[in-house]
């Protein structure tokens, strides 16, 4: 029996590769960061570049499109996470655009009927994740993608289904019916609810209890601060999705619910007397004043006044509480339960939190700050500019890194931190 296999052609292959490393690598060229070497800024995006694509995985089995798993380093890392999903899309849309729209549709194949998009999908389906799903950031990804691609067939294919889950929302999880909802879950769990924040361990759901809105949808009793921020940018970033595809009905439409969630946020979520917003029980004129990063999260999506604005960066540059050495740890850290090495949400930097921080004070005019946080953030990330890997969260007052290595939200957070985001300040500083 004669085998007959077609030729490689090596040289024409070699040649292909070289051309698409040269495109990867000529994307990043423009990295730059005020007062950080041009140098150093590459070498953390090329660093970051590499965590991602080494994380990369074809279609296979149950996932039907390619993706990003979180990290190759931890074993049970195998599959795409929702809330991963949203920030790898966003990075990867600067170098690789096609696997960014990749990443967002492999989510998406399993969004349900009611509009809901899992917590996490694996090779094999039976093993997903519907007990929650994750914070609202895939318009917000998708917008990304967009404004590095020009892609209108992009944003026209997504369209329907970005509806469908922002929608799902406030059908599943707004106990109330106010219109600010709540984190929840599908078995009425408090562990499904709060790993739907993502941010599993968080101090300020510590005394949650969950409420019944209907079948297969809870809520914790507890309306919170950051996915009202989420989902207010999200009306804000439906309304210029709706503008350029020529919806100009649904882009008045989002932008008339923008507006209604940023004055409940403004007037539900913000205390005076703290200078900062919280999460606010269900039921009670109560806000959970535990100082966490949450409370930033309404300047990154400019859901803040100016003077609200102002109060919250004094309290993220205070020293005592955010100005770390490696600043913006998720509980601030003269707060008892702070635990920077084991304490997973409870005081660790998480750069995801950490960009938005940044982001949060560019928002609102303060770019000298903002550039200091961002230089602090790569120079005092412990081997980050030296041949060590990216880690999941990073110890704020040693700049250490814990948790897995290699990655990706991490590696997604600083390509993010190193390229300002077009548009980011608005008219907010007025």
């Amino acid at each position: 029996r004669v085998e007959h296999t077609v030729p490689v052609a090596y040289d024409t292959a070699w040649y292909r590769n070289r051309q698409r490393w040269g495109r990867y690598l000529k994307a990043l060229d423009s990295k730059h960061l005020p007062g950080l070497p041009d140098s150093v800024a590459r070498w953390v995006s090329v660093k970051s570049m590499l965590t991602l694509l080494g994380n990369w995985r074809a279609a296979r089995g149950d996932l039907h499109h390619d993706g990003v798993i979180p990290s190759y380093s931890n074993p049970d890392f195998n599959g795409f996470w929702a809330w991963d999903s949203w920030k790898h899309a966003a990075a990867l849309a600067q170098f690789a655009p096609k696997l960014a729209r990749d990443q967002m549709r492999a989510m998406f194949d399993y969004q349900a009927a009611d509009g809901m998009v899992p917590d996490c999908i694996y090779l094999d389906k039976a093993n997903d994740n519907w007990r929650d799903s994750k914070p609202p950031l895939a318009v917000w990804a998708a917008l990304r993608i967009y404004r590095a691609t020009g892609d209108k067939a992009f944003l026209a294919e997504m369209y329907d289904k970005l509806v469908r889950y922002h929608r799902w929302w406030f059908k599943a999880r707004d106990h109330d019916h106010n219109g600010v909802a709540e984190y929840g879950s599908t078995d009425g769990t408090t562990i499904a609810a709060k790993w739907e924040s993502g941010m599993d361990n968080a101090a300020r759901f510590d005394s949650i209890t969950m409420l019944k809105n209907g079948d297969g949808a809870w809520s914790m009793n507890q309306e919170s601060v950051d996915l009202n921020a989420y989902l207010y940018k999200e009306d804000l970033d439906l309304a210029q999705v709706a503008s350029i595809l020529g919806k100009a009905r649904d882009h008045d439409l989002w932008l008339k619910e923008a507006a209604a969630m940023k004055a409940s946020i403004q007037a539900r979520m913000f205390d005076p007397k703290r200078g900062y917003f919280f999460d606010r029980k269900l039921g009670h004129d109560e806000l959970v004043d535990i100082y966490g990063s949450e409370g930033w999260i309404p300047l990154w999506a400019g859901a803040a006044s100016p003077a609200q604005a102002r109060s919250v960066a004094r309290v993220m540059l205070d020293p005592a509480r955010f100005n770390t050495r490696m600043p913006f740890p998720t509980l601030a850290a003269d707060d008892p339960r702070f635990s920077p090495i084991k304490g997973y949400w409870r005081g660790p930097v998480w750069l995801d939190q950490a960009y938005f921080g940044v982001e949060a004070l560019r928002r609102y005019g303060d770019d000298r700050q903002a550039d200091d946080m961002a230089r602090r953030l790569v120079l005092n990330a412990e081997g980050l500019t030296q041949q060590a890997p990216i880690y999941e969260n990073y110890d704020p007052l040693t700049g250490h890194g814990y948790q897995s290595p290699n990655f990706s939200w991490s590696a997604a957070s600083y390509l993010l931190l190193l390229q300002q985001e077009a548009g980011s300040q608005g008219d907010h500083r007025r």
